[in-house]
């Protein structure tokens, strides 16, 4: 299996079990390609949508689509700047607690794995990713 077939299915299972999870505590009208925009707004505090639509690789009439999925969801609004051609993505009380279940889950499933594979193969795999993103960024 390729590295980057192995990488995007790693992906694509964690980010299954963290919408399960999300879904069972009650955070309905998510889907796989939403939650990956949450990181990226907590990331970014006050990110334009433009910004995030690049950041993301998404068309602005795209991340448009999905912001008004998460805004009539109530997991976002969006703020008018003042220049009025743009707005910045915020959450909301309940983005927030989608955050703060997320990130626990998160960090259960990261405990889980240092039980079972141990700290230095996991903290190596954390290296190791680290630098493989940083070489494969430098030529995009």
């Amino acid at each position: 299996m390729s590295i980057c077939f192995l990488s995007l299915e790693t992906s694509k299972v964690f980010n299954d079990l963290i919408l399960k999870k999300l879904q069972e505590e009650g955070f309905d009208n998510l889907s796989a390609s939403l939650i990956t925009i949450f990181p990226f707004i907590a990331e970014y505090k006050n990110i334009s949508i433009s910004s995030l639509a690049q950041k993301l690789g998404y068309s602005r009439q795209a991340m448009h689509k999905n912001l008004k999925k998460l805004e009539s969801s109530s997991y976002i609004i969006l703020k008018q700047l003042e220049n009025k051609k743009e707005k910045i993505v915020v959450f909301t009380k309940r983005g927030n607690n989608l955050m703060l279940v997320a990130n626990s889950f998160i960090q259960s499933i990261q405990e889980e794995l240092y039980s079972q594979i141990g700290t230095k193969d996991i903290n190596n795999f954390i290296r190791t990713q680290q630098r493989i993103f940083e070489i494969l960024n430098t030529k995009v």
